[in-house]
């Protein structure tokens, strides 16, 4: 009697493929709604339990409302009309007398009452449908189907696909009568009101079935169309708001669909870039945390530009340091990566003098220092984690050079390897530190210090008059660099005053 041992009521396979096919219109999947119940394909000759189109119905609903309930309650029927006018159709009016009227709507009642029936395979007083006639064109009309109250659209577009056949002679209102209601377990009862008004429309009635189908088609496209935007301008938020936690580059490939998120490395050569506050603990005991924020998150922001003005791809935050790199995902050769990362850090200095300036004047006593590390060579790079979670990110011992290059740097310093070096010779000027070796570095690690600090940077250039020592002046801060200065500065004087 279309019910298992539990007294749960089933339903026919072919009354859930209509309602599926609308669901594959608007792009919402239904997978896995089936899978938690444990159905891979809905077969029309099979029963199912309500449970499964309250479900279905459920899914459309939250998403498009009722519009789309009644789209797909009147496109059900208009097929299965189709499919056999005989058992489902219902005789078009053939004018408009009351007569006439009244049994056109006893057959729509007898017709949506035994569809009801029918898919539910129950045949007792409950469900389907009753028609009464009160007066001057008014009806009460009561139909159970397995189903629930808030899906009441979709049973109230099964009603207007009958009923436009009627808009020829008549036109007609619908009220729910909602406190004469009913809902049980699996079932619910909709009693409406129609109130009919004699019309005579100069159109068939086949151009008016042909109107109306169009009118509903286009209100749920136009429901469809205000939620893909609204979906569209939600998922254009969230990717914001997501590549602000990504690099630009893995995030600009993910948004074109060129990025696959899996577990994937490989190894290229990389420069890579350490920079962290001098002291951090000890310069900002005396800041209030509002204030330490404040500077953090300034610092971080200025800094952050910087890289990407350089194309860097950003690895990591770690606490007051940053992780950068160059050579992926995206490159511009060995050389070429290795120098913008060179640049940025010396615009980087200068841009901390720059902060270091304005925070005292802001009453940060102590500024943040910065010291730099940066080092070029092989590591494996990509996606790594597990497959609940991945990380973007580098490792390899050239990573591990260019942090103990950053940690062994002086405040505002510059540190970097002679393969780094070896890029960017005629951009600065260095001084040769001590070569150290490394636990897990088969090579000795050559170090250069890049001249400068307090944020003056001095670049190598082709226009500086190697004749003419001040226009050099200034140029080194260490106290070897300012007495070599000054014996060119005398030579230049000597030659000067023997030319006279």
């Amino acid at each position: 009697m279309g019910s298992n041992g539990n007294n749960e009521i089933t339903i026919a396979g072919y009354a859930l493929t209509g309602t599926i096919d609308s669901l594959k219109s608007t792009g919402i999947s239904y997978d896995q709604i089936l899978a938690k119940r444990g159905i891979k394909k809905i077969k029309d000759n099979s029963r199912y339990s309500v449970d499964v189109r309250v479900a279905l119905h459920e899914e459309a609903y939250s998403i498009f409302g009722d519009d789309a309930l009644f789209a797909f309650g009147f496109a059900n029927t208009l097929k299965f009309i189709r499919l056999d006018e005989q058992a489902w159709g219902v005789r078009d009016p053939r004018n408009n007398t009351v007569k006439e009227l009244k049994r056109y709507m006893v057959d729509v009642c007898r017709s949506m009452g035994d569809s009801a029936k029918q898919a539910l395979n129950v045949y007792e007083g409950r469900y389907g449908g009753k028609i009464t006639y009160k007066s001057s064109g008014i009806f009460i009309y009561r139909y159970a189907t397995g189903t629930c109250l808030r899906h009441i659209a979709f049973s109230l577009g099964m009603l207007e696909c009958f009923l436009t056949s009627l808009r020829k002679y008549w036109s007609y209102e619908i009220f729910l009568q909602r406190s004469l209601c009913k809902e049980g377990k699996q079932w619910a009862e909709f009693v409406w009101k129609i109130k009919f008004k004699r019309i005579n429309s100069k159109i068939s009635i086949g151009e008016i079935k042909a109107i109306r189908r169009l009118e509903v088609e286009q209100n749920f496209l136009k429901v469809v169309l205000k939620e893909t935007r609204s979906q569209r301008n939600k998922i254009e938020r969230l990717s914001y708001q997501l590549g602000k936690f990504l690099p630009p580059q893995i995030h600009d490939s993910m948004v074109r669909g060129d990025y696959e998120a899996k577990i994937q490395t490989r190894r290229k050569k990389l420069t890579i870039f350490f920079s962290d506050i001098v002291n951090f603990t000890l310069t900002t005991e005396g800041l209030q945390p509002e204030d330490l924020t404040k500077y953090l998150n300034e610092y971080f922001s200025e800094m952050t530009n910087i890289a990407i003005e350089y194309g860097a791809t950003i690895d990591k935050y770690i606490g007051d340091s940053l992780m950068l790199f160059f050579g992926d995902p995206d490159s511009k050769g060995e050389r070429e990566d290795a120098r913008a990362c060179v640049m940025m850090a010396l615009k980087m200095r200068v841009r901390m003098h720059d902060l270091q300036h304005k925070w005292r004047n802001e009453g940060f006593s102590s500024p943040f220092q910065i010291r730099i590390g940066i080092n070029t060579g092989y590591c494996n790079v990509g996606n790594f984690g597990s497959d609940q979670r991945l990380t973007y990110t580098i490792i390899g011992g050239e990573v591990n050079i260019a942090q103990r290059l950053e940690s062994s740097a002086d405040a505002d310093g510059i540190q970097m390897s002679y393969e780094t070096y070896a890029h960017c010779q005629d951009l600065v000027r260095v001084k040769e530190r001590e070569t150290i070796k490394m636990k897990g570095i088969n090579r000795p690690v050559k170090i250069l210090t890049v001249h400068g600090g307090n944020g003056k940077t001095y670049f190598k250039t082709q226009n500086i008059d190697e004749n003419n020592p001040l226009a050099q002046e200034g140029s080194d801060s260490r106290m070897e660099d300012r007495l070599t200065l000054l014996e060119k500065r005398v030579n230049h004087l000597i030659k000067k005053l023997a030319e006279k």
